[in-house]
């Protein structure tokens, strides 16, 4: 038993019996090894119309939210609870909310996608569009509705899904300016992007941040 409780204490998986042992965030968690699958239990998964669907959605989450971390880490930074970190959630919602049907097959909707999901008044009233120094974004000063505050930031994040590049941005003006200008060089304005707005409270006893829900403003 001592010899597991070091091999947590530097941070690497234990195991005894049939129970793994890892720490995550410096807390120590346990869960039972997966039973064992016989041969034709595993032939059977593997066939299955539905399991092949689930895995490839899966892939299709993984790869699209792959340039996504940075802005999911902040905006989804209210759903770390235990083991599960914002990445994870983040994973859950996009499998179970964001698939639209194209045809036959199933697609990722960008326009569904949440990089941020909290507690606090979401943006109201929002849009986005090219100027000539970067993209500006505008929304009504709701402060005081609510949770919402004067002095909330916008969490403003673009996304090129085709050449899986992104760019963000976590704290931006205050929700009582309404506005927010994007700074981007002529090579990135000349492509399109996927644009998400969203606030950001900071408690300043805690030092922890509330977000909100994130709002899509379409392609720019």
């Amino acid at each position: 038993m001592a010899r597991v409780a070091n091999t947590l204490l530097n941070g690497i998986q234990g195991t005894m019996g049939d129970m793994i042992f890892y720490q995550i965030n410096g807390v120590t968690y346990t869960r039972r090894k997966p039973g064992r699958r016989t041969n034709a239990q595993k032939k059977r998964m593997k066939k299955s119309p539905l399991n092949e669907r689930s895995q490839g959605m899966f892939a299709m989450v993984q790869k699209y939210l792959k340039t996504l971390r940075r802005a999911i880490a902040f905006g989804y930074q209210e759903h770390t609870v235990g083991a599960s970190l914002p990445y994870h959630a983040c994973v859950s919602y996009t499998r179970k909310n964001c698939f639209a049907l194209d045809g036959r097959d199933y697609r990722i909707d960008p326009a569904l996608i949440k990089v941020s999901r909290g507690s606090l008044m979401p943006p109201e009233g929002a849009k986005a569009e090219k100027v000539e120094e970067g993209i500006l974004f505008i929304w009504r000063n709701n402060s005081w509705i609510s949770s919402a505050k004067p002095s909330d930031q916008a969490f403003i994040v673009i996304h090129d899904t085709e050449n899986t590049t992104m760019d963000w941005i976590d704290l931006g003006n205050f929700r009582e300016q309404g506005e927010h200008l994007f700074k981007l060089r002529s090579y990135y304005l000349s492509k399109s992007w996927h644009v998400y707005l969203a606030f950001s409270q900071k408690n300043y006893i805690s030092k922890k941040r509330t977000l909100s829900d994130s709002v899509y403003l379409g392609v720019v």
